[in-house]
């Protein structure tokens, strides 16, 4: 078995860490931030870890903040860390089962004697026991050292395979280790068990075993800097972090936010608003024991894989710069682009801030992705959409509010089982059926445009009567076509009742605070970043984060 080494894992570009494992700590006195990978709905049963320097494993306390060795990968070896639960093994591939599945593996063991002050001290005994045919691995305790045999998916199998250890081991100790939802435990590529991870007290991390710069670590396929952390955490099965210096985080962050081929001046407001939007919600998610997760509830994070020299710099360059209003942080939100006019924040999420108003966004690119968007929906996928509404099949949709801006903010929805309708208000009129951006029109198959009392009107075939060359009709069957002639001699084929939905907008994304086509617009224009935050920004300044 690989030696360890007994000395404590020294990790000197992590010297403030005790402050920061405290979710807490103030924003201003974070030097580094943790980044949930995995976790909830996406957190793993097993993942692999490796470097191209080797891997140190250490028992972080975040009460003492003292780091204990753990374990040592050596350079080019990959390890699977897994969760000590139920799985159907075959060969070295696990697949996770309930334990009512009929698991092959599961997380009840079998202690051989008692505990050990050092992972040395295992070595040798864990020798002879091999060679007398049992299988067994070091464990790290809160208490110390010990080893353990065995994966058994019950108490019972665990208690039965009890008399084969005794008849090979002799006249030891032996002690049923029952499941517990808190271990982790790490094999090489072959499926021979590297260590056990059994502390309740502390949690298991990883760094690269070099100091170098950067000091990367593979996590899952992707590249990481910094440590990886695994937490087994309720609700959230095996939750594995990502620990690393604030302003690294944002390498990973900007260039997967913005191109980085945009100019500069771009690329630094960027970096300034992910950097404030950071620290404006750094315990968004403290209930996983971390700080921000890696996808696009809080920022798209992809690691050290994503970085690029024109991000990176602009991030150096503007290091520890933030948007302030009256002397607070902003919350910077952003999105792709606007469609020639942000939106106040109140007709989005209901919430008034003084900085973020509608402000015009005139220097987007017209040809950016889904500035001009159409969308089509038949009148059942939208019945089957909005199912949970009780609207039955769905009969009409009418845009009944528009903010200042021209953006829908209240739309009626009607159905043969709710005629009055259902009203949805604000950013549920975008995100009703997932459309791109707010701003729209609708179309349909039944619509058509008629003067009434000399103003134009757009109406359903069913709401009017028709003059034909046999009388005045009314259409109301679902299957009635008609061919209208409008006022400039063009035909047209209308449905009586709706059976598709045509909507037409501008602009991807909620639309308030920048935009990012428009912040890569104005630097193309001459803008520095500085302008293009206050332009965005209402009444706010650019400052150094003390």
């Amino acid at each position: 078995m690989k030696k360890i080494s007994l000395f404590i894992c020294i990790v000197m570009i992590f010297m403030m860490l005790t402050g920061f494992n405290n979710l807490n700590t103030s924003a201003a006195e974070l030097s580094l931030i943790k980044i949930g990978l995995y976790y909830g709905s996406t957190a793993q049963s097993q993942i692999n870890v490796s470097s191209d320097k080797g891997v140190s494993f250490c028992a972080y306390d975040a009460k003492t903040g003292k780091n204990n060795n753990v374990y040592e990968l050596a350079v080019g070896q990959t390890i699977t860390l897994r969760k000590d639960s139920y799985f159907l093994q075959s060969g070295t591939k696990f697949t996770p089962v309930a334990s009512t599945g009929n698991p092959t593996s599961g997380p009840y063991h079998i202690r051989i004697n008692g505990t050990y002050n050092t992972y040395n001290d295992t070595v040798s005994l864990s020798q002879s026991y091999n060679k007398k045919g049992i299988t067994v691995y070091p464990v790290y305790t809160d208490s110390g050292w010990q080893i353990w045999t065995g994966f058994y998916a019950s108490q019972s199998t665990a208690q039965a395979a009890m008399n084969t250890v005794k008849s090979k081991l002799g006249d030891n100790t032996y002690n049923i280790i029952a499941e517990a939802g808190s271990r982790i435990y790490g094999s090489d590529q072959n499926g021979k068990v590297l260590f056990m991870y059994a502390s309740s007290n502390s949690v298991l991390r990883g760094r690269a075993t070099s100091a170098g710069n950067p000091n990367t670590i593979k996590i899952g396929t992707s590249l990481y800097r910094g440590q990886v952390e695994l937490n087994r955490i309720s609700g959230s099965d095996m939750t594995i972090i990502n620990v690393l210096p604030f302003e690294e985080y944002l390498y990973g962050v900007v260039p997967n936010e913005m191109p980085a081929y945009s100019n500069i001046e771009a690329l630094k407001a960027q970096a300034i608003a992910a950097r404030t939007y950071s620290y404006k919600t750094i315990n968004k998610h403290s209930k996983y024991g971390f700080n921000l997760c890696a996808s696009t509830d809080c920022q798209a994070y992809k690691g050290y894989s994503s970085e690029n020299a024109n991000t990176t710099k602009a991030i150096d360059e503007t290091r520890n710069m933030v948007v302030t209003y009256n002397g607070n942080l902003v919350e910077t939100v952003y999105s792709a682009s606007t469609g020639g006019r942000t939106e106040d924040v109140v007709n989005v999420w209901g919430n008034s801030l003084p900085y973020l108003k509608s402000v015009e966004d005139k220097y987007e690119s017209a040809k950016s992705y889904n500035y001009n968007w159409t969308m089509k929906f038949t009148a059942d996928e939208i019945s089957a959409k909005l199912k949970s509404y009780g609207l039955g099949t769905v009969t009409g949709i009418k845009i009944t509010k528009y903010s200042e801006a021209g953006r829908p903010i209240e739309v009626v929805i009607t159905g043969t089982l709710k005629p009055e309708g259902v009203t949805i208000v604000r950013d549920k009129c975008r995100t009703f059926l997932s459309l791109p951006s707010q701003m729209y029109n609708i179309s349909s198959d039944a619509n058509l445009n008629v003067q009434v009392n000399k103003k134009i009107e757009n109406v359903s075939l069913n709401q009017i009567k028709v003059i034909t060359s046999s009388g005045e009709k009314s259409y109301n069957n679902s299957n009635q076509k008609v061919t209208i002639i409008g006022a400039d001699g063009k035909e047209s084929v209308v449905s009586a009742n709706t059976q598709e939905y045509v909507f037409t907008g501008k602009g991807w994304g909620h639309a308030v605070g920048m935009s990012q086509e428009g912040a890569m617009g104005m630097a193309k224009a001459g803008f520095t970043y500085e302008q293009i935050l206050t332009h965005y920004y209402t009444g706010t300044k650019v400052e150094i984060k003390k």
